[in-house]
């Protein structure tokens, strides 16, 4: 079960990995610190990216509010969202590339991507059937959401801002499930 860090006493500025005793996979509570470190009981990770490096098939990544100005890749069955009930308060924005390539059939809801290259799609999906739920993409780059290759992701009530190209492009022998787009 899911609960606020508050509930266990922590600062909600730390980080907290737990593992429930009722499901055989970890969930991780996300946050940052100002020292940009992100703990789990086996060790300390410098950063978001590594903590999701880190993380397991079936792993559930509950990331805290905040700006997180780092390209991320999931390249494993994991669960990476935001906090529920708080649609678009974790935004994803990095000063260059891809900010959230997507290489696994995970599950990726509530996050807020910016892409900021004008030159690299804001969120690519290159393999897997992942689900992309209610997020949003916000970009000015060619492509907000770049499907290709072996891609086939389910993406559901997302909305791309794009006033420099196109919304969602399907690529290179990608497809898809696209509703409420």
């Amino acid at each position: 079960m899911d609960r606020p860090a508050e509930l266990f006493g922590i600062d909600p500025r730390s980080t907290r990995w737990g593992h429930s005793n009722a499901m055989a996979q970890g969930t991780v509570q996300v946050t940052h610190t100002g020292t940009s470190r992100w703990r789990r009981r086996t060790g300390e990770y410098a950063s978001l990216a590594a903590a999701l490096e880190a993380a397991s098939d079936g792993d559930v990544l509950i990331v805290a509010p905040g700006t997180y100005r780092e390209n991320l890749v999931v390249q494993r069955g994991v669960t990476l969202r935001g906090p529920e009930g708080s649609p678009g308060s974790v935004r994803i924005a990095p000063v260059d590339g891809v900010p959230l390539t997507v290489s696994a059939s995970a599950v990726v809801q509530d996050l807020h991507v910016e892409g900021q290259d004008a030159a690299a799609p804001a969120l690519l999906v290159e393999d897997g059937t992942p689900e992309l739920l209610d997020l949003r993409i916000v970009t000015r780059s060619a492509v907000g959401i770049e499907v290709r290759g072996r891609a086939r992701p389910t993406v559901r009530r997302c909305t791309v801002d794009n006033p420099a190209g196109i919304g969602i492009a399907v690529v290179d022998g990608g497809g898809g499930v696209f509703e409420e787009c």
